[in-house]
């Protein structure tokens, strides 16, 4: 207990001023900040509950391999985070130009248990990137027009086009697509019906389809003749085989965030802290929070919370502040963390002794983390509804 005491001592004197970073542990954590009612007494009493460097900690109810954090500077933090390590990987990179469908490969790509995001795709080691190639020629399809004798021509409506008017097989191809504005080109759209006609009549895709798009491919630590048939399928092409490899150092999560769900994990976790009477918030909050969740919303330029009228990552908020530095010293406390999750009513010894901890520690906070206890009690009625303003 004398040991104890002395560290809690330390805890509570002696801490400089945070300074706001991103971290790269963020990447993999989702985190919400709410300002309303609070009370974190069922927390501090709580067994397999740790309390560390102002931070309470425990094991997730969604994955128990997962790591909650709840703590309170100006406002009250809910962050779980995926456990991370510091290691090497090896990347093998690929970038080529090309003619893609990309509706189709993303489609092509949910079915064969890819998971779509943005203009990537990723399944278990892979990642790919497809970005079109923006034009300035049109912004919309009225822009566009088919030209030559035969209507072969795709083209600006303002530019003239002359054809030799020789009748062509792939001709009939065209009747798989349309003329229109294709990210800024003036196009045939690039459909996978399209371009298997085309290539059925021998005909040369790149005089055809103006579009065109950049694909950059990611391969984690093995590269081998299954993955690339497994890119050519979804795809569907075969790629060019010029691999770099290269070989990186930082943060590797301990745990591949696609076998995890970060709306289910966090709206698990509110959902429990709501129930032992932690945090005062409805249902319609939980589920709006749970909707727009992914692993990447945390620290502070990404963390959800309530700006402009409606739940969302910090840096969409109209008067965000976003910072830049790269912070250090995150700790997950994977290693100290007992292995069963809270069991609240089940009160420690050292809980009262935690708590004034906590109402010693006021608004001061750690350096190079805002991810600190504060405030001036274990309970706080401040705010509405949970809801920053």
């Amino acid at each position: 207990m004398k040991k104890l005491g002395f560290t809690l001592l330390l805890l509570i004197i002696g801490l400089p001023i945070a300074k706001a970073c991103f971290f790269p542990q963020d990447l993999y954590a989702v985190e919400v900040e709410i300002e309303g009612t609070y009370n974190l007494e069922p927390l501090l009493s709580a067994k397999n509950v740790l309390l560390e460097d102002g931070k309470i900690v425990y094991r997730s109810h969604y994955d128990p391999r997962l790591i909650v954090m709840v703590w309170k500077d100006t406002t009250l933090h809910v962050r779980v985070q995926i456990p991370t390590s510091f290691g090497k990987r090896t990347i093998y990179t690929e970038t080529f130009e090309g003619i893609i469908p990309i509706d189709d490969v993303f489609e092509r790509a949910k079915e064969r248990g890819w998971k779509v995001s943005g203009n990537s795709i990723k399944k278990e080691n892979i990642a790919i990137f497809i970005t079109p190639k923006v034009g300035n020629e049109c912004k919309a399809d009225s822009d566009c027009k088919a030209q030559g004798c035969s209507g072969e021509a795709c083209t600006p409506k303002n530019e003239t086009v002359f054809s030799i008017c020789i009748y062509r097989e792939w001709y009939k191809c065209l009747n798989l697509t349309s003329c229109g504005c294709y990210h800024g080109t003036c196009s045939w759209k690039p459909t996978e019906d399209f371009i298997r006609c085309l290539k059925k009549y021998n005909a040369t895709l790149e005089d055809i389809i103006r579009a065109r798009a950049i694909v950059t491919i990611e391969v984690y630590d093995e590269l081998g003749d299954e993955i690339i048939k497994e890119i050519n399928d979804t795809l569907g092409c075969n790629i060019p085989t010029n691999f770099k490899k290269s070989e990186s150092q930082g943060i590797i999560p301990d745990i591949n965030p696609e076998d995890l769900n970060a709306n289910l994990a966090i709206e698990t976790e509110l959902k429990w802290l709501r129930k032992i009477g932690v945090i005062d918030i409805s249902e319609e909050d939980i589920k709006e929070i749970s909707r727009i969740a992914k692993w990447g919303y945390a620290g502070h330029n990404s963390r959800i919370g309530f700006y402009d009228g409606e739940w969302k990552p910090y840096f969409n908020y109209s008067n965000a502040e976003l910072v830049r530095c790269v912070g250090s010293g995150f700790k997950d406390y994977k290693e100290e963390l007992p292995m069963e999750t809270p069991e609240v009513g089940k009160t420690c010894g050292p809980a009262i002794l935690a708590l004034l901890s906590l109402l010693a520690l006021g608004g001061r906070k750690y350096e190079d983390s805002n991810d600190v206890l504060g405030g001036d009690s274990a309970t706080s009625d401040k705010g509405k509804g949970g809801k920053n303003p």
